[in-house]
């Protein structure tokens, strides 16, 4: 055999050697990775949550030389029997994933760097419910023995212990991450019934994600993210079987800290009739919605380090609020309300808003007499405008509000207010105007809530200026209107309009001034009243008693 017949089948056996050894290896690794990461995750699930929650995965394939790894499912279960033991039950949980793959792992920067790169990874389905534990449970007597064949957990007063990451890795590197099918619900059993949290529909994706175990969390360095967004529609929240919480759709922008939200909607699940029937007391029957919101600057990462509320600018259109005061309901007992200046100084964690800015929105109030068939309604339709300096605990500038609206939906109103949070005391400003409208625009709200009915006539305008300090507000107010007239309109006659509490000051009759001002060339009439702040007395309900001191005295003759 010539010299180079045996160099080329040296060379060949060298190469079939290394082919075999590299393909023993990399089947040994094979079985090693699949073997680590399996046993990793089952353990970080069990020690996380004191082996209430065990990890079940199926058929793990990590493929190093075609760089992918897969599982076609993996679930979480909970041993109910072990948590049932614990004073403090974990909550229930049931989840699964299907057809997960992460692909295009560099297979060189696991083995000689220690870094898991991956070009995409997604799963087809996520699907997590939660059942919480009842609150009597919680606070119920001794916890039951546990299992015989474990013993009863304790929960450890010292630091937890941290596990280390799977094969060493010191860092996550991960593009095209696609979730699009993620479906969420959580319960709880309380003694006035269900609540529950559902989200039909969510989704997540990102253009790259890095990961550091070894980092502080909250850090730059523990997680970076580019293009990643959350992303939900059709969720539900159900505090309790009459009031309900919906959300047509949410898209959370972390990497570039936005946030939207469409057709938000929270109030009774039930009409005001039926909620009517299930309230003791009179309270409010408040709904509220939202066609949508934008935001703008928000720090999520001060959030998940500090839970405060950092953002830049808020946006809010087609916003209803809808109040109703059954007066049918029995009055409850009276409740103190602090002043916004207490509740601001002791909010935690802090919020910090520099602008809401709204836009084509409306507020009504509605107040259902006894004996009536329906409720007045008062309506502040076409709102927009600002608030501005939304700070509490306070610091810097006081917040402002400036809002336009067309009172009963024809009268142009304009209001600003200016609340310094930081006082020691109930003080604000307030002022504005109301221009040209029918004064028969009232009577929606008149003739249903008061004795009375306004009778042609014409405002021309309204200027207010409200200046509470010390809480004690005082307030003038001048009118100008034209060929005024009231009818009375129940049996109470002027005796029940006093009843009514429309006002105050003793009068045996009640005569209206036609014009405001009387002639072309005398000034108008102007009040000027005072009102101390009752604690019993909701704020809306303190700004509305100064104004209306103030237009009956311009008004009676």
């Amino acid at each position: 055999m010539t010299t180079w017949r045996r160099r080329a089948l040296l060379i060949v056996a060298g190469a079939i050697l290394l082919i075999g050894g590299l393909g023993t290896y990399f089947q040994w690794w094979d079985r090693y990775v699949e073997t680590s990461l399996g046993e990793w995750a089952v353990a970080e699930i069990s020690e996380r949550s004191r082996g209430v929650y065990t990890l079940v995965l199926g058929d793990l394939d990590f493929r190093p030389l075609f760089g992918s790894l897969s599982f076609d499912s993996a679930v979480v279960i909970t041993d109910t029997a072990l948590n049932h033991s614990l004073g403090h039950p974990f909550p229930t949980l049931r989840a699964r994933a299907t057809g997960c793959r992460i692909s295009k792992v560099s297979v060189l920067g696991l083995m000689l760097f220690k870094r898991f790169e991956a070009g995409a990874m997604g799963c087809e389905v996520v699907a997590t419910a939660v059942e919480l534990a009842p609150a009597a449970t919680l606070t119920s007597g001794p916890a039951p023995a546990p299992t015989p064949q474990r013993p009863q957990p304790t929960v450890d007063s010292g630091p937890r212990q941290i596990l280390k990451p799977p094969l060493g890795i010191r860092k996550f590197e991960i593009s095209n991450i696609a979730f699009p099918a993620l479906q969420f619900s959580i319960r709880r059993v309380r003694a006035r019934g269900q609540a529950s949290f559902e989200i039909a529909r969510a989704r997540l994706v990102g253009d790259k994600v890095e990961f550091d175990p070894t980092a502080k969390p909250g850090t730059p360095e523990a997680f970076f993210s580019i293009g990643l967004r959350v992303g939900g529609s059709d969720l539900e929240f159900k505090p309790d079987p009459l009031t309900v919480y919906s959300l047509g759709g949410i898209d959370i922008g972390l990497s570039d800290s936005t946030l939207s939200l469409r057709k938000f909607a929270l109030g009774p699940s039930v009409t005001d009739e039926e909620w009517r029937q299930h309230q003791k007391s009179r309270r409010d029957r408040i709904r509220f919605s939202l066609d949508s919101l934008a935001a703008a600057g928000i720090q999520y990462r001060t959030l998940v380090r500090t839970g405060e509320v950092h953002i830049r600018r808020v946006l809010l259109r087609g916003a209803r609020f809808n109040v109703l005061s059954d007066k049918r309901l029995p009055a409850g007992p009276k409740k103190p309300h602090e002043t916004p200046q207490t509740v601001a100084q002791r909010v935690a964690p802090a919020i910090r808003i520099d602008t809401i800015v709204v836009d084509r929105s409306e507020i009504s109030y509605l107040e259902r007499k006894p004996k009536r068939d329906r409720p007045g309604q008062l309506d502040f339709a076409d709102l927009s405008g600002s608030i501005s300096n939304v700070q509490v605990p306070p610091s810097g500038p006081p917040l402002a509000i400036n809002l336009t609206t067309r009172l009963m939906g024809v009268g142009a109103m304009a209001v600003r207010v200016v609340v310094p949070l930081d006082a020691a005391d109930f003080r604000f400003d307030l002022s504005g105007r109301i221009d040209s409208m029918p004064a028969s625009a009232l009577n929606g709200f008149l003739a249903e809530t008061a004795p009375v009915r306004l009778k042609g006539g014409q405002i021309d305008s309204i200027v207010f200026v409200t200046k509470a300090t010390g809480g004690v507000s005082k307030t003038t107010l001048t009118p100008y209107y034209r060929d005024l007239g009231i009818d009375f309109v129940s049996q109470g006659g002027v005796k029940g309009f006093l009843k009514a509490g429309l006002i105050e000051f003793g009068a045996n009759t009640f005569a209206v001034r036609a014009n405001n001002p009387g002639a072309p060339q005398e000034p108008p009439r102007s009040a000027q009243v005072s009102r101390r702040y009752e604690p019993t007395q909701s704020w809306l309900s303190f700004l509305w008693l100064g104004l209306r001191d103030g237009l009956l005295k311009t008004v009676q003759k």
